[in-house]
């Protein structure tokens, strides 16, 4: 019988720890030839009445264990504007804070559509947990110290993420609105119980850090190949979006490696006129380019080494997979169902007896 989960439900069953054992899981299944995904895919509308633009996106990706297809889809009404230097990218559905995104998650053994998931928290902790993983076999064993940047739902998952796998004692958060930063530092020093410092520059932030974590939502990049040299020596760098670091940044490190190859399915309805209101052309958008980097799987399964020494500075491209939704998604199912919660609903609802 589907379940339809809410985030409190998700709230209440869903842990980082667990989330990152399952994402570990599922990427050496995918090593393996176990696990597979398609290209994310963006379809684009100039008829939003309160944005720039309407965005549909997706996610599809299926693991063998647990036998599990997963489609997260997104709906949002999107505009861009220009803050302290960056370009940031905001969207609601129907109205300013409310969003639009939900996961169906479908039993691969016979087919059943089983779950109905709000997107929310999974979004925000299964990005975390791969951060997790990523920084399991890539940072340095003795690694620190943090230096933030961004003061969102994303940098307070990340940061928990590296608190599970790292002996973190302290972090420095920069956001550019201080009443943002301030508040992450107070929360998240009482959540996790470490030192997390609110400062007024990046620089500042990443100054002799270990771990660099790029949590913005900015489409120009805020981190650059000259602030590589402000790290401590044998630094991990992890981000959420392409957009965040110049092109330089890769040169910069000895490393390059990246969740999976993979380039977005981008289709746009409109105008010449109407496309140009769309920042891609203007700001950086890499996750429209191939790129041929390094993988994170064979590393997890032991094919490809992970990091080689102190000293090395490895870059860990953190991407979007809808291999995630399913490892993370199951998770959530498992555990709701065996506690009994979430709303039960007749399969008959889905199934039908005319052959399609």
């Amino acid at each position: 019988m589907p379940l339809l989960i809410s985030n409190d439900v998700t709230a209440r069953v869903l842990t980082m720890k667990d989330a990152i054992a399952v994402t570990d899981s599922a990427f050496k299944q995918y090593a393996r030839g176990l696990a597979t995904f398609q290209t994310r895919t963006d379809m684009w509308s100039p008829t939003a009445r309160d944005g720039d633009y309407y965005r549909w996106g997706s996610l599809i990706g299926a693991i063998y264990d647990p036998p599990t297809l997963a489609l997260r889809f997104k709906s949002d009404v999107l505009s861009w504007k220009e803050y302290n230097g960056a370009v940031t990218e905001e969207w609601h559905a129907v109205e300013p804070g409310r969003y639009l995104g939900f996961i169906l998650l479908i039993d691969t053994a016979n087919g059943e559509l089983i779950g109905m998931l709000n997107d929310g928290i999974i979004q925000h902790v299964r990005v975390g947990a791969l951060t997790g993983v990523g920084v399991r076999h890539l940072a340095r064993k003795d690694a620190a110290v943090v230096g933030m940047l961004g003061s969102g739902g994303m940098a307070r998952s990340y940061l928990e993420a590296i608190c599970i796998e790292r002996p973190i004692k302290q972090c420095r958060v920069f956001s550019p609105t201080p009443a943002n930063r301030e508040r992450f530092a107070h929360e998240m020093s009482e959540l996790l119980g470490i030192e997390v410092i609110a400062v007024g520059s990046k620089e500042e932030a990443i100054r002799d850090a270990d771990i660099a974590a790029l949590c913005t939502d900015s489409r120009v990049p805020i981190f650059t190949a000259n602030m590589v040299g402000l790290l401590r020596p044998g630094a991990l760098i992890v981000n959420v979006r392409h957009d965040e670091i110049d092109g330089e940044t890769y040169d910069a490190c000895d490393r390059v490696v990246i969740t999976c190859n993979s380039k977005l399915n981008d289709f746009v309805l409109g105008t010449p006129e109407q496309r140009a209101r769309r920042p891609m052309d203007k700001h950086y958008r890499r996750r429209y380019v191939d790129t041929t980097f390094e993988e994170l799987s064979p590393i997890l399964i032991g094919d490809a080494p992970g990091r080689k020494n102190d000293g090395e500075l490895i870059f860990f491209h953190n991407i979007s997979a809808g291999i995630q939704f399913a490892a993370v998604g199951r998770l959530v199912y498992d555990k709701a169902r065996e506690r009994g919660l979430g709303t039960p609903l007749p399969i008959e609802w889905f199934l039908q007896d005319m052959r399609n």
